[in-house]
């Protein structure tokens, strides 16, 4: 087996597995040790910048809301990794669109309604 081959036998199982969504082998950064090397990389990046370098300024500390208010800082969120029927998909996708919000959040609240309709028994 060549190589390549081996590669994309390596990448096709990664895809298919629950294994979070970043390439194989990656350091993944929480917390205060992400937020540090991603205002690490906006800094070089607008270095040369002025403008560029006003708006990181401007908008630092700002970021994704808690989903749970009372969850620490660094402690991230859980997430889930779910193939879906191309049906379901187009659904769901279409029904964010018209309520105009993201499909993530609808997915969380159709999880939410499920439970909530069957834990009453």
């Amino acid at each position: 087996m060549s190589d390549d081959q081996r590669r994309v036998d390596e990448l096709a199982a990664w895809a298919e597995s629950d294994e979070p969504t970043v390439r194989p082998g990656a350091k993944i950064l929480r917390g205060d040790a992400a937020a540090a090397a991603a205002r690490a990389l906006l800094e070089d990046a607008t270095a040369d910048d002025p403008a560029g370098r006003e708006l990181v300024e401007r908008v630092r500390g700002r970021g994704r809301p808690r989903l749970n208010p009372d969850q620490g800082s660094g402690q991230p969120a859980p997430v889930w990794n779910v193939r879906m029927t191309v049906d379901i998909d187009e659904a769901m996708r279409a029904q964010a669109r018209r309520e105009g919000r993201p499909l993530s959040e609808v997915i969380r609240a159709a999880a939410a309604e499920y439970l909530a309709a069957h834990h009453a028994s």
